[in-house]
């Protein structure tokens, strides 16, 4: 566009400036400046619907602190500790629990349950590394270790007492005794309360006793804890009363072939002895054709068998006659 003449003398730079400037601001207020304005409520509508979302954010208090889930008590007040019985007794081992919540106690022995139940107590008789755990459900409390021991009881019983005997001299004794306990027994022979050397057994043997073995006799049984001592056995031993026996016979008429033998062909005759009926038959001596009876001596009590073999002239000799027994009270 351009302007070639202005009336009222006006300058034409100075008008047309002016004519710039003020079309300028018609064109800001009616078109830049209206779509600035539209943008501009657009703005403000957007603002809204900010200020409508952080209100509703805004619901939670920022100085509001979350409530915590309630929490239950469950505490250890005293716990168990080492303890040391005598065998065969049995003690209570116990556990104190400050709970709300119904609770669960399980005891161990050497890592193995033995018990499982809402009681706090346990009755323990086995040695053995113990502990324990107690719950409600929610938590867990495991207790200390704890150690129970078991002294074992050291013991001697005699089970069997040494009897009274009474015996003549000569023969054997045998004094006995019986006894259990705890470990290795020991044992020691007593007489007339002196200790017998070498008499360590559970029986005591006397070989051929005499009148000087008669006596007292005990025996102490013992382990490495205790002693216990026996009854007291007496031993009574009878003197030999020694007696004299005489032996007779007939002189044998016939040999073994039924042969006659005559007195002239008998040289001597041998005496036999035996202790016992079966027993061995020993020579003890040997006597003339002329004698036809022999005197035993020293003859203690008790039952003696004796027997006869004849000698012939030439040295033959005849098979053991039939014992004969004498009895000396």
């Amino acid at each position: 566009m351009s302007v070639s003449f202005f009336p009222n003398g006006l300058c034409f730079n100075k008008v047309l400036a002016a004519f710039i400037v003020a079309f300028t601001l018609v064109l800001a207020g009616c078109g830049a400046g209206g779509e600035s304005n539209e943008a501009s409520a657009q703005v403000s509508g957007d603002g809204g619907d900010s200020h409508d979302e952080t209100g509703d954010a805004g619901n939670t208090d920022p100085d509001e602190v979350p409530e915590e889930p309630e929490q239950f008590v469950l505490n250890l007040v005293s716990q168990p500790g080492n303890v040391t019985i005598n065998e065969g007794d049995t003690y209570t081992f116990s556990v104190a629990v400050q709970n709300d919540l119904p609770i669960t106690v399980t005891w161990y022995r050497n890592g193995s349950v033995v018990q499982s139940s809402a009681s706090t107590s346990f009755n323990a008789s086995e040695q053995g590394t113990y502990d324990c755990a107690v719950t409600d459900g929610q938590s867990t409390l495991e207790c200390d270790s704890f150690s129970l021991n078991v002294t074992v009881s050291q013991f001697v019983t005699i089970t069997t007492q040494p009897s009274n005997q009474m015996v003549n001299e000569g023969v054997d004794v045998t004094l006995s005794v019986a006894a259990t306990g705890t470990g290795v027994l020991n044992y020691q022979w007593y007489f007339d309360g002196a200790a017998i050397a070498g008499a360590n057994a559970p029986s005591l043997v006397l070989n051929s006793v005499t009148v000087a073995d008669g006596g007292e006799y005990y025996v102490v049984v013992s382990n490495t804890g205790v002693s216990t001592t026996s009854n007291s056995a007496q031993v009574s031993v009878a003197a030999n009363t020694l007696a004299d026996a005489l032996i007779t016979w007939s002189r044998p008429a016939q040999r073994a072939d039924d042969s006659a033998l005559a007195e002239s062909d008998i040289q001597a005759y041998e005496i036999y002895y035996a202790e016992s009926v079966n027993g061995q038959m020993q020579q003890i001596d040997t006597v003339d054709a002329s004698e036809l009876d022999y005197v035993a001596t020293g003859l203690a009590a008790g039952t003696h068998y004796f027997s006869l073999v004849t000698v012939d002239t030439s040295g033959l000799k005849s098979a053991l006659s039939t014992p004969v027994s004498v009895t000396v009270n």
